[in-house]
């Protein structure tokens, strides 16, 4: 119980976890960026605030800020792989072969969506809980093209980690937004939906135009 407590609040006790194991640190981090991304029973484990407090903590510590980001884009790289190829073994077996779910035609659309918009889509999907975790299963059950997977997940791996954590790195520990770290994250979220779909109307428009 108290292991599932920290891992539930492990942002929470990563100042302490620096102070005592810096090094080991490097290392649980990357294990619960890979396990919330790659691993489909894990999307419930801490995200973008998690990243955000993150950089805080290093930015206290005066730890190596450039080692943290390679971890934390490698984990979220790995954990984009390890979905996609869960998806396309495990989902396809279990799921399309056995269960019969999604059907044909759900699956071709699923299929074609991916096809038109999953570049574009991996590049925010990081973003949002859940998605993350869902997104790169789905697209190894779709069979997404490889090559269009591994640029769009790793450029999109690149955005989220340099995102939240830098975020966190120079503006974590004010007192205004340490204290209100979940509205801001919230909006940090709303934003980057916001363009997402504006982007999109845009594209929409300038179709019929």
């Amino acid at each position: 119980m108290q292991i599932w407590q920290m891992l539930l609040s492990f942002d929470a006790h990563l100042p302490q976890l620096v102070a005592m194991h810096a090094n080991l640190v490097y290392v649980l981090l990357f294990i619960l960026v890979f396990l919330q991304i790659g691993v489909l029973p894990f999307f419930f484990l801490p995200s973008n605030p998690f990243l955000f407090v993150c950089g805080a903590v290093w930015a206290a510590s005066e730890l190596n800020l450039v080692l943290l980001l390679t971890v934390l884009i490698g984990a979220a790289m790995l954990g984009n792989f390890s979905g996609y190829c869960l998806g396309k073994t495990v989902g396809q077996v279990f799921f399309v072969d056995y269960l019969k779910w999604p059907n044909q035609d759900a699956l071709d659309k699923t299929r074609a969506f991916y096809d038109k918009h999953g570049e574009k889509g991996f590049l925010v999907s990081l973003f949002l809980p859940v998605i993350r975790t869902v997104a790169p299963f789905v697209a190894g059950i779709t069979n997404m093209h490889k090559a269009k997977f591994a640029r769009s997940t790793s450029m999109g791996a690149v955005i989220w980690v340099l995102v939240c954590v830098l975020a966190g790195y120079f503006f974590g520990n004010i007192p205004a937004i340490k204290n209100h770290l979940g509205l801001v994250t919230l909006l940090g979220l709303g934003i980057v939906i916001s363009v997402f779909l504006l982007k999109k109307l845009w594209d929409a428009l300038a179709k019929r135009t």
